[in-house]
């Protein structure tokens, strides 16, 4: 890897404002003689990491007792690419209603639950925070499960 800094021997050898000064010069001429190349960078390395999110969805099913309806599951869905404003965390937790318990015979278990709550949660996906990527022509593509 090469030297970006290219530091000479007129800086001083020691840790002090000069060499400061010095490398934060360096590091805004680089930035701006580079910017386009960073920027697409740290833009594809958001998307990336977005879509891996998307394609691992990472929750965990749950059963509550309603009074009203009985023993409801809830699939508790964490993106961590999305922003949940009443919730204070890191990242984000989505509560979503998956069914009815007395619908699945095996409990949490059941096959069938797994697909329903991956169904649903692909669908609230969609709703509320559909993939956009921006194409060659500066449009936003937006990206769908289904």
């Amino acid at each position: 890897m090469s030297n970006p800094f290219n530091l000479s021997k007129k800086i001083p050898d020691s840790i002090n404002s000069v060499l400061f000064d010095f490398l934060e010069m360096r590091y805004k001429h680089f930035y701006k003689a580079n910017q386009d190349i960073i920027d697409d960078y740290l833009y594809m390395k958001e998307k990336l990491v977005e879509l891996e999110a998307r394609l691992n969805l990472n929750y965990t099913l749950s059963v509550t007792n309603s009074k009203t309806s009985g023993k409801l599951v809830n699939a508790k869905l964490k993106l961590p690419y999305a922003k949940n404003t009443k919730n204070k965390s890191k990242y984000p937790y989505f509560n979503i209603h998956v069914g009815k318990l007395e619908n699945y015979k095996k409990g949490l278990k059941d096959p069938l639950l797994l697909v329903d709550a991956e169904k649903k949660i692909m669908a609230f996906i969609d709703k509320k925070h559909p993939l956009h990527i921006l194409g060659s022509d500066n449009q936003q593509l937006i990206f769908l499960y289904n």
